[in-house]
């Protein structure tokens, strides 16, 4: 009887066990965080850029890690592309938020949704030879040429977008690169490119430019995060106040003028 007695009694203990580790695995089931996928460039610096270690960072970086710190009910994982694929993976639903430094134009909110807190200042202005004092308006390049990198940012669809508004005054060329423009306006192949200030002063040191700012800006915005437009709202609105968060303390001030070299905080 005694014998009997054991084996009950280590049965009720064994099942005991079962359910209490069942019921652990499924509490910590319940708390894993949530995997955020951000769409990441990698080859535009301060903002996105791999390290001498292949690793990546940047401003971009740095801001989304400072999210994710304070979020532990999710994780990021970053997925690297080339630019023009981050919004279409974004619209295909392959990644959960496209962070490249991303300013406001009616055709993307047609399509994304953005975020309602914006992060940097992103004033738009002309950039031309220093030597060439007769451009200051994109109406003085009637007869001449910009160039572009690219169709899909926001440098192009503002260029674009006045040319066709005014008949197409001037011709539109595009280069693969920042460089190659710099270089097409030093040759005389290009008059202008659109660019943010800072750009176009990061190029003048890096690539020995030579381009004349030209003021006002032509055109100017905040950059955003853009999530899924059918999908992306709750975590719009988490996203959103973070960046509140992180002006409030100072965080992102602070992340301004380590990475990018100047407190460029969209208020």
């Amino acid at each position: 009887m005694k014998t009997a007695q054991r084996i009950a009694a280590a049965a009720l203990a064994f099942a005991a066990a079962l359910s209490a580790n069942a019921a652990g695995s499924a509490k910590s089931n319940k708390g894993k965080p949530r995997e955020i996928v951000v769409g990441a460039g990698s080859a535009y610096r301060p903002y996105w850029y791999l390290d001498e270690h292949n690793k990546l960072t940047g401003f971009e970086k740095a801001l989304l890690d400072e999210i994710d710190a304070r979020h532990p009910e999710f994780t990021l994982r970053y997925q690297i592309m080339d630019f023009p694929n981050i919004l279409l993976s974004l619209e295909a639903d392959k990644i959960d938020v496209a962070a490249h430094q991303y300013e406001f134009n009616t055709e993307r909110a047609q399509k994304y949704l953005y975020g309602a807190e914006g992060y940097t200042t992103f004033p738009l202005h002309l950039g031309v030879r220093d030597t060439d004092l007769s451009i200051n308006s994109f109406a003085d390049l009637k007869g001449k040429t910009a160039v572009c990198v690219g169709t899909t940012n926001n440098a192009y669809y503002i260029t674009n977008k006045w040319n066709e508004e005014h008949g197409r005054p001037f011709k539109i060329i595009f280069e693969a690169t920042a460089a190659l423009a710099c270089e097409a306006i030093a040759s005389g192949k290009a008059d202008a490119m659109v660019a943010m200030i800072r750009n176009l002063e990061n190029w003048n040191r890096e690539y020995n430019a030579h381009l004349r700012v030209v003021e006002p800006a032509v055109y100017s915005s905040d950059a955003a995060y853009l999530f899924n437009k059918q999908k992306g709202a709750e975590l719009r609105d988490t996203f959103d106040a973070a960046l509140r968060e992180l002006k409030d303390d100072g965080t992102l001030k602070k992340l301004s003028l380590k990475w990018l070299g100047g407190d460029f905080t969209a208020k």
